[in-house]
């Protein structure tokens, strides 16, 4: 539970990510959330089965207390971009990375529970911090079959850390991840806009 607490805070703040990654987040993009934004879905990462957030044998991923999203138990060891957007934070150990989507989506992937313990083993990262990547890039591979024989749960949790930025975070009624929308984000933004009474 402190790895995934640790990996809020450092997902989160400038100055812990120096600490937990050896780096400072050098100044971005304005990445408010954009409402005219037409594509506001979230492509799964991984293929696999997908599971209800609240499921996942972790108190902090299923309090939703990082926010809302959903989990996949893999049964492939690649991730990819499930937006257009630019890599913030990557984990030194591999199990985990940060990505905002131009549309402002603040996404955590978090492969596997208690992972950080394998200081990186079975885990090879394809990409850097502040590295543009398009919907569908390579992000990282993993050994699920060897992961799984160290004594770890592989399953991968999808977060919108940013949930408070949204009016509705909506998890897909499919339950195979492939090559399919698993998110649907709507900003409060159009809510607000929208015409009372109607």
């Amino acid at each position: 539970m402190g790895e995934v607490i640790g990996l809020i805070v450092a997902f989160l703040g400038g100055a812990i990510l120096t600490y937990f990654f050896g780096f400072a987040r050098q100044q971005q993009a304005d990445h408010s959330v954009v409402s005219d934004q037409s594509d506001n879905t979230v492509m799964a990462p991984v293929e696999g089965t997908i599971i209800p957030l609240t499921s996942v044998h972790d108190e902090v991923f299923a309090s939703e207390a990082m926010g809302k999203g959903l989990a996949i138990v893999p049964n492939k060891g690649t991730v990819t971009a499930p937006v257009d957007g630019t890599i913030t934070a990557v984990y030194p150990t591999g199990h985990a990375i940060g990505i905002t989507a131009n549309s402002g989506a603040e996404i955590l992937i978090h492969i596997g529970i208690n992972t950080v313990q394998l200081n990186g083993q079975y885990f090879e990262t394809m990409v850097k911090q502040n590295q543009v990547v398009k919907r569908g890039d390579l992000l990282t591979k993993f050994d699920v079959d060897k992961i799984k024989t160290a004594g770890y749960d592989t399953t991968v949790m999808v977060i919108i850390t940013n949930t408070a930025d949204y009016q509705m975070v909506k998890p897909t009624d499919a339950t195979e991840a492939s090559d399919n929308w698993i998110l649907e984000l709507q900003p409060k933004e159009i809510m607000e806009g929208a015409p009372a009474n109607v």
